[in-house]
């Protein structure tokens, strides 16, 4: 038999936030990483846990009330960003009968990841990865950091038709189609030396 202070932990070590929940969604066991959180983003309230972020806790609630439909089908729940910190998800995963006794009890367990934004990689890593000019670089690290066209020319001091002409390069090179899809890539794209 697992203790549900054991599970939580267990998560713990690999960098997820995560308390054990019982059938009421009363804590019975929190990571330290989840401890974090609390009592900015989850807090407890005598009878189950609650998020500070109201639309996020009515949406928690009802997937407390909700039967399993799949046991460790997870219930995805987003809770909105702050000033001090950015926005999360939070998973609600239940477990099965045969879980309930191996965990003393619990019936779910509770995740929480925050949203964060990564870089892109610097102009010279796409330079490398796309086979891109120096320039055309300069510009897809640019429009991957969120800058436009018009503030790429004036910190480069080219013309906006200079810049949107080495953008449609980039797009050919990179093969996507669109200035917002090209974000998307190079935000999944992380290296240490970003």
């Amino acid at each position: 038999m697992r203790s549900p202070r054991a599970a939580a932990e267990a998560l713990g070590l690999i960098g997820l936030a995560a308390a054990v929940l019982g059938p009421r969604g009363q804590p019975l066991a929190v990571n330290r990483l989840f401890e974090e959180l609390m009592p900015h983003v989850v807090r407890e309230r005598g009878e189950r846990m609650a998020f500070s972020d109201a639309a996020a806790d009515a949406l928690f609630a009802e997937g407390l009330a909700l039967p399993p439909v799949v046991a460790g089908s997870a219930r995805s729940i987003p809770i909105r960003g702050s000033r001090a910190r950015p926005p999360m998800i939070a998973h609600l995963i239940p477990l099965d009968a045969a879980a309930h006794d191996v965990f003393f009890g619990a019936s779910s367990i509770l995740i929480v990841t925050p949203l964060t934004l990564h870089t892109p990689p610097n102009a010279a890593v796409l330079q490398t990865l796309f086979d891109l000019t120096p320039a055309e670089a300069r510009v897809a690290r640019g429009i991957g950091e969120g800058r436009t066209v018009e503030a790429i020319a004036e910190a480069f001091g080219l013309s906006r038709e200079t810049i949107r002409s080495q953008l449609k390069a980039v797009l050919g090179k990179t093969g996507v189609g669109r200035q917002a899809d090209l974000v998307a890539m190079l935000a999944g794209i992380h290296f240490s030396g970003g």
